[in-house]
């Protein structure tokens, strides 16, 4: 991995601004180049540009000079890391996505048709997105906007932004939540923490805890603010080598991937590596002969935990959380009776279940 690309996000007063000069000492003292793209709605009040006061321009225009002006930033810095013989960090304040936060759904999906671009591209332009709550939400003696004069929220209003905030990214596959459950101190260890774990050699390392579900509780789930992802795949195995081509659909948007995973002799871990594809090299790709793999996604935040509840066209249920604190208890939604963890089970594995679609073998229990 050449360049890594990450975005950090969240409420105000939630330790960006800290994170990001911890991010930029720590790694550049290990040899990487380190690119901060700062925060373009800062720049422009900063510069008198404002939704609010005096003089305040229309929020819908405010957004739109934002997503131009983070555009180009994004755009400066990808150039420079190019040209760049070092590995490099792109360390966003911020990144286009947390733009839906601020206005309806609708206005910044004309946004996004007026740049030509789509949501689940950007999105997926960033490798790393990690959520650090505002102080806001359960450390509310230490709440202030002392380090940023461009920002005026109260207490309220920052855990609105915040929880805004934070439902505007789900959906991404590398989305880290970091709350306040420890001190500050803490809070931004596990921030560089999140970037050291994406820049392993030779490439990242996943470990996943994923559970059989046997029941959930469907009003609940629809209550929880969720994004819902349509997934067809295929697994083509080669010894301790899964090659996965998917299609993912997301609100009517369709991305097309080959993910590479391999085992390590550790147990559970796999490296993990992933490149978008077009649509033709999709389907010139796929088995023809060969079922795929039809499962609905769901991806939602709770207890400061980021789930994928993976229900499959026969009914089976597989929920998914990543390890975020070896030290901390994963808290299953209230709302989801798991069966058993089935986190070392290969048998649930996409390759197993592949195969066994396409073998026509007894249907693992649901």
């Amino acid at each position: 991995m050449k360049t890594l690309k990450v975005v950090l996000t969240g409420g105000p007063c939630g330790g960006k601004t800290t994170s990001i000069q911890n991010i930029e000492q720590e790694f550049t003292e290990k040899g990487y180049k380190v690119l901060i793209v700062p925060e373009a709605a800062t720049i422009l009040i900063n510069s008198g540009i404002k939704p609010f006061g005096e003089d305040k321009v229309d929020i819908v225009e405010f957004q739109r000079s934002v997503i131009d002006l983070q555009l180009k930033l994004e755009e400066i810095a990808e150039n420079t890391a190019k040209k760049s013989e070092k590995e490099t960090i792109i360390l966003c304040d911020r990144g286009i996505i947390d733009d839906k936060a601020y206005i309806a759904k609708e206005e910044f999906q004309k946004l996004l048709a007026q740049i030509n671009r789509k949501e689940l591209d950007i999105m997926e332009s960033y490798d790393l997105v990690i959520h650090l709550k505002t102080a806001a939400d359960g450390k509310e003696e230490f709440y202030t906007l002392d380090n940023n004069t461009a920002r005026t929220e109260t207490i309220e209003e920052a855990r609105e932004k915040d929880k805004k905030t934070l439902e505007a990214w789900l959906g991404h596959e590398k989305l880290k939540i970091i709350g306040n459950e420890t001190n500050f101190k803490e809070k931004m260890s596990r921030t560089i923490y999140e970037i050291y774990s994406a820049l392993k050699k030779p490439y990242p390392i996943q470990r996943q805890n994923k559970y059989l579900v046997e029941e959930i509780d469907l009003n609940k789930l629809k209550n929880t603010k969720l994004v819902k992802l349509e997934v067809e795949q295929y697994i083509i195995s080669d010894g301790k080598k899964d090659i996965m081509y998917r299609k993912t659909t997301k609100d009517g948007e369709t991305k097309y991937t080959i993910k590479t995973k391999i085992d390590t002799n550790i147990n559970s871990e796999r490296i993990i590596t992933e490149r978008k594809i077009t649509e033709e090299e999709y389907y010139e790709s796929i088995p023809k002969e060969e079922q795929p793999i039809i499962k609905t996604r769901y991806c939602f935040a709770y207890k400061n935990e980021y789930f994928k509840l993976d229900v499959f066209n026969n009914n089976l249920k597989i929920l998914e959380v990543e390890e975020t604190n070896k030290t901390k208890e994963i808290k299953i939604p209230k709302f989801i009776k798991v069966k058993k963890d089935i986190t070392d089970d290969v048998s649930y594995r996409n390759s197993s279940l592949f195969k066994k679609i396409n073998n026509k073998s007894k249907v693992l229990e649901k």
